[in-house]
């Protein structure tokens, strides 16, 4: 059964974790960022982040019909 679901898995993992890169990316340069743009990124990151876990927990638990 996972093994149907590995694609998803990574290609929603690998987003998580390009999210979590970026997240830091960020707040280690946030003194060249003015503060609107640090807020926006972070939020929208954060978003993603977490529709991102939401969705890996739906493919892993609930899944998807073939």
């Amino acid at each position: 059964m996972m093994q149907d679901r590995a694609l998803p898995l990574l290609l929603l993992a690998t987003f998580l974790i390009l999210n979590v890169v970026f997240l830091i990316g960020i707040w280690k340069r946030r003194t060249h960022f003015s503060k609107a743009f640090l807020v926006f990124a972070s939020s929208l990151a954060c978003l993603l982040m977490t529709s991102s876990l939401i969705l890996i927990l739906f493919t892993m638990y609930i899944g998807y019909n073939e």
